[in-house]
């Protein structure tokens, strides 16, 4: 017996001993974190999280060569700050070299001063890697050749923790004799601060291939890819580097480390994650509310305005900035104050770029949202023609294995130089202008052998080439003509052999176009061009100013009386009634037929839904325009059986098209989702309105819109209501007219045709207009009923306060009149200053009973 409890006791002192080790193992916090500076910033050797030990050398070599970028086009990179936590960017290298052999990725995390937010012990980074690997050719600045190459996706996939970081803290990276012990970690960092980073080091065990390598046709360029993801920190900032290693007898520096990234100065590249405020965001966002400060007015109940902020960024800035389809007159970067809490659709257009989106952001009441884009440069075509052909092609200093005569696609939009080679002839160059999905054409003429080049004009060229303008790129190889094309009143015709040869034809004898009829891949969908979007909190020190949300689109031309800055109502019925409403992403307590009163100028989202049934609902974007009365009409239980399709147009390029006459508006060419039959398009172009039926349709077609002469039968219609003085929109589209009125240019098909006018319900009509001279055939009138409506006045001490009208921000500050708003009860909110609001029930009666209802509030500031 005495043995066995000896056993036992044995076995327990084992057993906690393993778990002691085991705790002690997994169990490392934040305290745990080295105390252990980089030795220097050359001649050192550091090891790495994931691997072996690296020698960072330094002779020679330095800070031109590698670089951080967003985009797989722009090989030299930016400075990049982003508060997403999950994102992308690659290591590229422009070194005469032309490769590295193996690249690192250097990792800094800021240590936190005492009064901020501690790392958690539970942070962790996931690091993703994919790239070229090749054995060492052992030849002095010799790249791989494409056959010894391969592209592994994937070579690191490993989450670090705070076990990782073996270095710091310290406030500089290794960067040879460029301002030894004092060379920044990230771009705008302040080397006279107290800033420190811990750091450690990750071999991303893949190489890099250069723009100078030799090589063409290699994924992401050559670059290698790093994606990353950052879990549990709440706020704190992370900072990539990079750092290149090349073998023995491959550099002329020698073996080792001798090269990383330029973050100070011309040329600078660098991302930096900053993560602002507490809490994790949907999909690893960052997040922080806004403050708004607290009730201190004596309010019985708790209330916060339900609206947030919007931060819109790209690279390259100055990108239009559209919202629900409409141009909000900003371009990038663009920030939007107090919109509605809701989802928005974000699409972002700049010239030679592809569109980037559409992107869906949610707006959160009391938070800032950030959205960034990574523009692609579009691309363009170009034939290269010499007499005598034969001649060798090089666009920009590289071999394009293409001789002349030839079209070369897949040029990247913007300004180039062509060099064309002959045996026995001087070489011939000119630059060209590349714009995106369209053809430049070249010639070159040689001279005879020995003698100089024949010259035949040029054309922003060097010598002997000739530029025969820009034409639409139609070849079958530029991968411009989708795989199936229907056309509506035969402008297009069906994308056959015959229509490509008259478009090719076309093309030489026609005016150069300014944008491609063919739809553009969103940007967010592409490989090299990313959206990504955070939620965070405004810092402290930085004003927000009010703005107004999206701008009037300038097909809406309101008329020129209405207020600026005003509000509008809108008349929201369904099919069956009785439904409940949800405006903005918040669910009211309303049910359809409803008018609400006092919305925001721009766009709405409204949806109904059937109280039995969540699952039937229907939503959809409506403009408000100020001191107008909108209408839409949802039906839920409809059977509808929608597709995507595309719809591009050349005639109307310029304009907008509209699905059913309905509001939002769309540019050509945009992706949309239609009934598979019977749905019908409008546009508008020099004051005729268009309608095109678009038929039975297969899902992804591509549908072109042409004029065939459809405007020859326009004709026009007269309007008339009671009462009059209603405005009367067509086709989506804001006449600027009142009742009674003639429209004209109202070709042949269908339209709707909207009517309103303050104090009374909308009236929405779908028509078949056919131009038959008959008057009978082109009257439309309409009985407007009234709504009992009165008059509001608003003001508050102090003035130039925020009015919300059930929770919803209208747009305008005290004192203000809304006139002809619907009776009954309203939550008024007022907000002075961001940090002072107050919430009370204010009645309104009956003009005609009462007169003006009138509410003054003090705030207590």
């Amino acid at each position: 017996m005495k043995n066995k409890k000896s056993n036992v006791a044995g076995y327990s002192k084992i057993f906690l001993l393993l778990l002691l080790a085991f705790a002690a193992v997994q169990c490392v916090s934040a305290a745990d974190l080295p105390s252990n500076p980089i030795a220097g910033e050359m001649h050192v050797n550091i090891n790495t999280a994931n691997s072996g030990g690296y020698y960072i050398k330094f002779d020679g070599g330095g800070l031109n060569a590698l670089h951080l970028t967003t985009s797989t086009s722009d090989y030299y990179g930016q400075l990049t700050t982003t508060s997403m936590q999950s994102g992308t960017f690659y290591v590229s290298d422009t070194g005469g070299r032309g490769f590295f052999n193996n690249m690192l990725l250097m990792i800094a995390l800021r240590k936190p001063s005492d009064d901020e937010e501690q790392i958690p012990d539970d942070f962790r980074i996931k690091i993703r890697s994919s790239g070229y690997k090749w054995p060492s050719t052992g030849i002095l600045n010799m790249p791989p050749t494409a056959e010894n190459t391969e592209y592994v996706s994937g070579a690191v996939d490993q989450a670090f923790t705070l076990s990782s970081f073996s270095y710091g803290p310290q406030k500089w990276k290794p960067a040879g004799n460029n301002d030894p012990l004092n060379y920044p970690i990230y771009g705008d960092q302040d080397m006279s601060d107290d800033e420190e980073f811990y750091i450690f080091f990750v071999d991303l065990k893949v190489g890099a291939l250069g723009e100078n390598c030799g090589l063409t046709g290699l994924t992401d360029n050559g670059m290698v890819k790093v994606e990353y993801t950052i879990e549990n920190l709440d706020s704190g900032l992370v900072a990539f580097n990079t750092y290149g290693w090349c073998a023995e007898n491959q550099a002329n520096q020698g073996e080792g480390i001798s090269w990383t990234n330029r973050v100070s100065g011309d040329g600078s590249s660098g991302y930096v994650v900053n993560i602002i405020g507490s809490g994790g965001g949907e999909g690893g966002s960052s997040s922080g509310k806004l403050d708004y400060g607290s009730d201190r007015s004596g309010s019985s109940e708790s209330w916060k305005p339900k609206v947030g902020n919007l931060n819109i960024s790209s690279v390259p800035q100055g990108a239009k900035v559209y919202l629900d389809g409409v141009y909000s007159g900003q371009e990038t970067n663009a920030s939007f104050v107090d919109l509605p809490a809701g989802d928005y659709v974000i699409t972002l257009e700049l010239d030679e770029y592809e569109i980037a989106g559409p992107n869906t952001v949610t707006v959160k009441s009391g938070y800032i949202v950030e959205k960034g884009f990574n523009m692609t440069r579009g691309s363009g075509s170009c034939f290269i023609s010499s007499t005598p052909d034969g001649a060798d092609v090089f666009i920009d200093g590289k071999d394009t294995l293409w001789h002349t005569d030839s079209l070369i696609t897949d040029v990247k939009s913007g300004n180039h130089t062509v060099t064309v080679y002959r045996e026995g002839y001087e070489p011939q160059s000119s630059n060209v202008s590349i714009r995106m999905n369209q053809r430049s054409e070249l010639e070159f003429i040689f001279g005879n052998e020995g003698g100089a080049p024949e010259m035949t004009g040029t054309s922003g060229g060097d010598s002997g080439a000739t530029e025969s303008g820009v034409i639409p790129d139609v070849s079958p190889r530029s991968g411009n003509l989708p795989a199936e094309t229907d056309s509506i009143s035969g402008e297009e015709g069906d994308g056959g052999i015959f229509s490509f040869i008259n478009e090719l034809f076309g093309g030489f004898f026609s005016a150069p176009t300014d944008k491609a009829d063919e739809p553009s891949e969103p940007a967010g969908l592409k490989g090299d061009a990313s959206a990504v979007d955070a939620v965070q909190e405004v810092p402290e020190s930085v004003e927000i100013a009010d703005i107004t949300d999206p701008a009037t689109p300038s097909d809406q031309n309101p008329g020129e009386n209405l207020p600026s800055g005003d509000t509008g109502g809108l008349y929201v019925t369904s099919y069956p009634d009785n439904l409940d409403i949800t405006l903005n992403s918040v669910k009211t307590d309303v049910k359809t037929p409803h008018y609400f009163y006092g919305l925001k100028e721009g766009s709405h989202k409204v949806q109904v839904t059937v109280p039995s049934d969540a699952a039937k609902s229907v939503q959809k974007s409506v403009f408000i325009i100020a001191g107008e009365d909108g209408y839409v009409k949802l039906e839920p239980e409809v059977f509808t059986q929608k597709i995507p399709v595309t719809i591009q147009s050349k005639y109307f390029k310029d304009s907008e098209f509209f699905i059913e006459g309905e509001y939002p508006g769309y540019t050509y060419p945009s992706k949309v989702n239609i009934e598979k039959s019977g749905t019908f398009i409008t546009t508008e172009k020099d004051g005729v309105f268009y309608t095109f039926n678009t038929g039975y349709r297969e899902e992804n077609s591509v549908i072109n819109i042409g004029n065939s002469g459809s405007g020859d039968t326009a004709g026009s219609i007269s309007v008339t209501t009671e009462p009059d003085g209603a405005s009367v929109t067509i086709d989506g589209q804001n006449t600027g007219l009142k009742t009674p009125c003639t429209i004209g240019g109202i070709t042949e098909g269908h339209h709707t045709l909207v009517v309103s006018k303050a104090g009374h319900y909308p009236e929405c009509k779908k028509f078949r207009f056919v131009n038959t001279g008959d008057s009978g055939d082109s009257e439309y009138d309409f009985i407007l009923d009234e709504y009992s409506y009165g008059s509001l006045f608003i003001d508050s001490n102090p003035p130039g306060s925020m009015i919300y009208l059930k929770g919803s921000y209208t747009g305008v500050k005290t004192p203000h009149d809304f006139e002809y708003i619907p009776i009954g009860s309203y939550n008024v909110g007022i907000v002075y200053n961001r940090i002072v609001f107050k919430e009370s029930i204010v009645t309104v009666e009956p003009y005609e009973k009462s007169g003006i209802t009138v509410y003054n509030t003090t705030l207590d500031i």
